[in-house]
């Protein structure tokens, strides 16, 4: 089963430059007194020394800085709605394995929460499912702005949504259903892959030349999704915070030969000699707010500061909307505050997130070639007292201060 998400708009032809910036462009180092061109959405040059066409309308941005739009790796915004709790569309809590869902299909661009993120500089987001299941669905890398639903969709199915420990065994467990233990779980990991397994040789076998079965192939869109993670066509995105369900997952991904990350990692700093061994990317967080459950008994800013200096590729997550993403940088910040250096966690909400989610192409840092999602800054991204003076996404001029309706032209 593939989607294909195509924008039917005619995009405006348009140039500008940013001029006399402080420019950080996350993997060569800072420009000072450095240009940005920007023409039809991406970065045209960047550099000290840029030829300007006469053509570009000029931004003299009097030295203030310039940083890659930051990116969310982990948010259930557009899905949750702030503000809609009846309205939410993350869980589908009806029965257990659920890999064939897609994220897509519940999101909301009209999020208010969405656009508080644009407004502080997070232009872009992985739009995923709950943690109720233990397959829970196919999230989606989405712009948190644009001019319509096609043109904020990144990539549709950019990996899927796993879930060990408590959520599933609560959800579950509460129902009198499997799982309702850890082994639950594991179980429905294993099965739930060799069904897949099976699915695919009788696939194979019955659309082979030699066949003579001329009875039509029944479709399992379940299955199917399942297959497309075993075929690589993204990784598995899977919840857990304490080290038990991380290894317990790593023995099941290494049973089946797939790629996955890591989503919270609240204790990975007790097993970073495993994730190091098969270089895990983790997705940490939310590290801040109170331990609601057993599970995030352990969680500190710390985590992040242990990973990265142990040389994985890490992301900060607000998990919105258990935290706040407006707030996104200061979640960084606090990283900073327990030993991070300011470079590193700059990363963690740019270039690391966009390598985590595929899109290091063309997001995650200030390069000729990327798309231009731009934010200016009259201080320092990590200083809580600064935000935003400008936020461009695809080279497009955010008005934040503008209605939902007035952005989304509803009614």
């Amino acid at each position: 089963m593939k989607v294909a998400i195509e924008s039917t708009g005619k995009k405006e032809k348009f140039m500008f430059a940013l001029t006399n910036a402080e420019i950080e462009t996350i993997t060569r180092g800072r420009i000072s007194k450095g240009t940005v061109v920007v023409k039809d959405g991406k970065i045209a040059s960047v550099g000290k020394r840029v030829q300007i066409p006469e053509c570009a309308e000029i931004i003299d941005l009097e030295g203030r800085l310039v940083t890659p739009g930051l990116i969310e790796a982990h948010s259930h915004a557009g899905l949750s709605e702030d503000g809609f709790p009846g309205d939410a569309d993350y869980n589908e809590t009806t029965e257990p394995v659920t890999p064939h869902l897609l994220a897509i299909d519940g999101f909301k661009p009209t999020d208010i929460a969405m656009l508080e993120a644009a407004g502080a500089g997070v232009t872009t987001m992985y739009l995923t499912q709950g943690s109720a299941n233990v397959f829970c669905g196919i999230g989606a890398v989405v712009k948190t702005w644009g001019q319509s639903f096609y043109d904020q969709v990144v990539n549709p199915a950019a990996g899927m949504k796993l879930a060990m420990g408590e959520n599933p065994k609560r959800v579950y467990g509460e129902k009198g259903k499997t799982p309702a233990t850890r082994m639950g779980i594991a179980a429905l990991l294993r099965k739930t892959f060799t069904d897949t397994v099976n699915y695919l040789e009788k696939r194979r076998v019955h659309t082979g030349k030699r066949t003579k079965n001329k009875e039509p192939f029944e479709i399992d869109l379940s299955l199917e999704a399942v297959a497309r993670l075993l075929a690589g066509e993204f990784p598995a995105r899977c919840h857990a915070h304490r080290a038990i369900d991380m290894l317990t997952f790593m023995r099941i991904a290494e049973e089946y030969e797939f790629q996955y990350t890591f989503e919270h990692a609240t204790e990975a700093i007790d097993i970073l000699d495993e994730l190091v061994k098969r270089q895990i990317p983790l997705v940490i967080g939310p590290s801040m707010g109170g331990r609601s459950k057993v599970e995030v008994h352990h969680k500190t800013f710390k985590t992040v500061v242990a990973a990265v200096e142990a040389g994985l590729t890490v992301a900060v997550t607000s998990d919105h909307g258990v935290t706040p993403m407006k707030n996104l940088p200061v979640y960084a910040a606090l990283a900073v505050r327990e030993g991070l250096s300011e470079q590193d966690a700059l990363k963690t909400v740019t270039i690391y997130p966009a390598k985590i989610l595929g899109v290091e192409k063309q997001l995650g840092s200030i390069e000729r070639g990327k798309e231009a999602d731009l934010v200016v800054w009259k201080g320092e991204p990590l200083d809580v007292r600064s935000k935003p003076e400008k936020v461009f996404i695809r080279g497009q001029l955010v008005d934040v201060k503008a209605t939902r309706r007035e952005l989304f032209d509803i009614g």
